[in-house]
């Protein structure tokens, strides 16, 4: 008997995956433990191993194409066996659904109209999908479905904007390149497009003068590179400062959840990483635990790998609170978007040089970068936010506290 290949769960969140590539075509050999496919979960992009072996039957999507966590989508088996044509589950699914796409004969015209208005016949598309389709008045016919065969999902209909009618074309036009959204790209796009747009970001800026804190870390490189083969860089000391400021306003390691706000008393630091594909952010456990020499060794670890593409899905997983630097560009302040369901993130800028007049009426070259703290303002309001930054800022001027 054939075994079904399921769309595999990887995280806790995940709901739906996208083959990005399919190692084997149907009609090869396939071993116990050998790498079948990858698939995009929401987070990253994991290569999936059999648990049979056999001969990869039928594949019922392609790649870029998408499928409900615990669905079947392929199956392995002896040469010559018979397995489904379509994909199990998508006609008992389309069943229930024939019901609706049609009004009774003796309805209401106006219920006939309303629900001609928003359900098409043969339309490929899941319970879900229809039932937001008709919440919001969306015509069907005009949404892109990226589900198996085109088949449209839950996702489609709730991203979907009606577009107003282009204007006629110019004579002479660059057409240009259409990228479509899929993989890592569509899954930042996604999570980004709904924390913007279902958090109230507030950002706050603020300078730090680094004087001294470049004069401790020049202390602190020999003694951390003797102990991890580590060289600790300004963003381990700034993450630890976070970690220390979060004990004084513990409102900012937290998590919005739809029953309430939950806070934390360890924090588990994310950090995010530009990889070629996009962002990913991993989390390092328990990290208010750790001194700079254990912090140091922990961020270059995950940091690493993930530009290696190595991370696992439990890596990137439980973080309270995030920190996002852009250390080494010209950038001096930027807007970082909050990690949901985290309220909080604190942007890091480049360094970069400023003109000062001190107290003494002299004028000196101050090397000095920019932090800038966005937070959720359902969570919390402006004062404690300016008190939480201002407090980080503290430390990072007068660095010997964080030894203490």
């Amino acid at each position: 008997m054939a075994n079904e290949v399921l769309m595999p769960k990887l995280s806790s969140t995940m709901d739906v995956g996208t083959i990005t590539t399919w190692f084997k075509e149907e009609g090869d050999s396939v071993e116990v433990g050998e790498a079948i496919f990858e698939v995009m979960t929401d987070k990253i992009a994991i290569e999936v191993e059999a648990y049979d072996e056999g001969i990869l039957l039928k594949k019922y999507i392609g790649d870029d194409e998408s499928a409900p966590v615990n669905s079947v989508i392929a199956y392995i088996g002896e040469a010559g066996e018979k397995v489904p044509d379509e994909m199990p589950g998508a006609e008992a699914e389309a069943a229930p659904e024939k019901a609706e796409e049609a009004p009774k004969a003796d309805a209401a015209p106006a219920a006939a109209e309303a629900t001609s208005n928003v359900v098409a016949k043969n339309i490929r598309a899941t319970p879900a999908a229809r039932r937001i389709a008709r919440e919001k008045g969306i015509d069907l016919q005009k949404v892109n479905g990226s589900g198996p065969k085109g088949r449209i999902q839950a996702l489609d209909v709730a991203n979907y904007e009606e577009k107003p009618a282009a204007p006629a074309a110019a004579a002479a036009t660059d057409e240009g390149e259409l990228i479509p959204w899929s993989g890592m790209r569509k899954v930042i796009a996604d999570r980004m497009l709904n924390s913007k747009t279902t958090i109230p970001h507030v950002t706050m800026n603020a300078e730090v003068d680094m004087t001294k804190l470049k004069e401790l870390r020049g202390q602190l490189l020999p003694m951390v590179e003797e102990q991890t083969g580590n060289r600790i860089s300004f963003l381990e000391i700034i993450i630890k400062a976070a970690m220390v400021a979060l004990k004084s306003y513990p409102e900012f390691n937290a998590h919005a959840l739809d029953e309430g706000i939950k806070r934390f008393k360890d924090v588990n630091m994310g950090v995010a990483v530009a990889v070629p594909a996009g962002l990913v952010v991993p989390v390092v456990q328990n990290a208010s635990a750790m001194g700079l020499s254990d912090l140091t060794k922990s961020v270059k670890e995950v940091t690493q790998k993930a530009r290696d593409g190595q991370l696992m899905p439990q890596e990137m997983s439980g973080g309270t609170f995030t920190v996002s630097s852009l250390g080494r560009s010209k950038v001096q302040s930027f807007n970082p978007i909050i990690n949901a369901p985290e309220v909080a993130i604190l942007g890091v800028g480049g360094m970069y040089d400023k003109l000062v007049l001190t107290e003494t009426g002299e004028v000196k070259n101050v090397s000095t970068l920019t932090l800038s703290l966005s937070f959720d303002h359902r969570v919390a309001d402006g004062a404690p936010a300016a008190a939480f930054l201002s407090t980080i800022v503290d430390m990072l001027e007068n660095p010997m506290s964080l030894l203490l």
